[in-house]
């Protein structure tokens, strides 16, 4: 007894441009992608317009209670709260109540912020961030928070050391 293999089916062809072309078949050709970008836009403009319709119960609805008041979903919450939903599940998730949403307070910290920095101190040196340590030495921020939050190695203690040395050096040279 012979086994025949049999062709394998092709692919159905899709429209390219679509954000279905984006989301269901991969595709990352430049207007998919555009596609994609436009929903995506659109989308957040009916988001802020309050043009979203949310669901009010079902199996699927989580009823959520901020500051007293009960709302039938988090989306809807979010939508009278001035916040997005990812917001809210966040804090249910990892606090156990959605109190802080759209208060502002616990805000994300944003770095370059001014009074939302956390000092650092460089070779006895003390700066108001680490954004100023980089702007200041001239070194790359993002290799520079990965080093201090693993803890600087030897090589490159030193190799800020020495741009402390000639940064304070051309300052006095001026």
């Amino acid at each position: 007894m012979s086994a025949v293999a049999s062709p394998a089916p092709e692919a159905k062809p899709f429209r390219h441009g679509t954000p279905g072309g984006y989301s269901r078949h991969k595709c990352r050709c430049d207007a998919c992608r555009a596609a994609e970008i436009d929903r995506q836009r659109n989308c957040r403009a009916r988001l802020r317009a309050g043009l979203v319709k949310h669901r009010s119960g079902g199996k699927n609805c989580v009823p959520v209670r901020i500051r007293g008041v009960v709302y039938p979903s988090i989306s809807a919450a979010a939508a009278a709260l001035g916040t997005s939903a990812a917001n809210i599940s966040a804090q249910l998730a990892r606090f156990g109540d959605a109190e802080r949403a759209g208060t502002g307070i616990r805000g994300a910290r944003r770095p370059g912020k001014p009074g939302n920095a956390k000092q650092c101190r460089i070779h006895s040196r003390l700066y108001p961030s680490l954004h100023a340590v980089a702007k200041d030495l001239g070194v790359s921020y993002t290799y520079l928070s990965k080093q201090a939050s693993a803890g600087f190695t030897p090589e490159y203690s030193q190799y800020l050391l020495a741009r402390m040395m000639r940064k304070d050096a051309d300052r006095v040279a001026a």
